[in-house]
């Protein structure tokens, strides 16, 4: 009687790499949210979603909040950080209403981010229409790019 062991617990090289690679994508799955700042997108799960823009005189931030009230949301501005905070409020269901079905969530959140330079915070403004907030940043005056003339001699 021949007795074999397999010194490969997945079976075969193939089930080794694919295990591998499952590794891979859980370990970028759970670093990725320490390097968001760095990421175009911030991904799935992340909210308010945000949308940052900027021309020479200031930083538009665009978020969305939609079911939500402008009296639910708190903004604050230090420096160049900027920050959204609030909670969802659930909607009151029906005495014997069940669920088939609990998709939403209504957690209180806060998103923080750093813009890439001062801003003004005593001429923020921010509107909200159509579940979309809408906040314009002015850039401190040390933050605007500057012209200069060249002089002929």
């Amino acid at each position: 009687m021949l007795l074999t062991r397999t010194l490969y617990p997945w079976g075969t090289w193939r089930g080794a790499l694919s295990e591998m690679d499952r590794l891979r994508r859980e370990m970028d799955r759970l670093l990725g949210s320490f390097s968001s700042g760095l990421a175009e997108t911030a991904g799935p799960g992340v909210y308010p979603a945000l949308n940052v823009s900027e021309d020479q005189d200031k930083f538009t931030v665009q978020a969305e909040l939609p079911g939500m009230a402008p009296e639910e949301l708190e903004i604050s501005v230090t420096g160049k950080n900027l920050t959204i905070a609030g909670q969802r409020k659930a909607p009151e269901v029906p005495e014997g209403a069940r669920y088939h079905r609990r998709e939403r969530s209504f957690p209180s959140f806060s998103r923080a981010i750093t813009l890439p330079s001062e801003v003004q915070p005593d001429k923020v403004s921010a509107q909200f229409k159509n579940g979309v907030l809408t906040i314009t940043l002015p850039k401190a005056e040390a933050a605007k790019p500057k012209q200069i003339t060249v002089q002929a001699s």
